[in-house]
């Protein structure tokens, strides 16, 4: 039933409706986040690094980042700490270059970042089961604070 249910709000669009959710943003509930990811609806409007790239994080082997349109604003404006909404999506290859595997995902949902409790962070490595989620993870943040408002890569969309 829950999958059924899951799949409706897809269908309809609906990806956070308890949010009242623009859906060019990563939905919090689990379900729903997993739904919108695999969707790979972040696609047709977020800014993409050039290409997939090694890296050398948590986060995998292979690597490719996507920033949402309010992120890539606040990028190129200068503006910090980043407005609430500001998100990417990192998609995570593991094994080469071709099959996404798993999502690293950060979304700024209060003006303060206050230490990371004004980010949503979410991770998994096989595309289901989280092993990051929520407000301030401290896995996330041990890193993260060490970037600007928490954003660690050195990508900067173009104009």
């Amino acid at each position: 039933m829950r999958h059924a249910l899951g799949v409706l709000l897809l269908v309809l669009g609906g990806f956070d409706l308890a949010d009242g959710a623009d859906r060019t943003l990563p939905p919090k509930p689990l379900g729903a986040l997993l739904g919108w990811l695999r969707s790979g609806v972040y696609r047709e409007t977020y800014t993409p690094e050039p290409a997939v790239r090694v890296s050398s994080t948590a986060h995998g082997m292979h690597v490719r980042t996507w920033y949402a349109p309010s992120l890539v604003e606040d990028l190129r404006g200068g503006t910090l700490p980043f407005r609430p909404g500001a998100a990417m999506v990192k998609e995570l290859y593991f094994d080469g270059d071709q099959t996404v595997v798993g999502w690293s995902v950060m979304r700024k949902v209060r003006r303060r970042s206050a230490r990371g409790r004004g980010w949503f962070f979410f991770e998994t490595l096989n595309g289901r089961t989280p092993i990051a989620r929520g407000r301030g993870v401290g896995l996330c943040v041990g890193c993260h604070a060490a970037g600007t408002d928490f954003l660690l890569t050195e990508f900067r969309p173009g104009p």
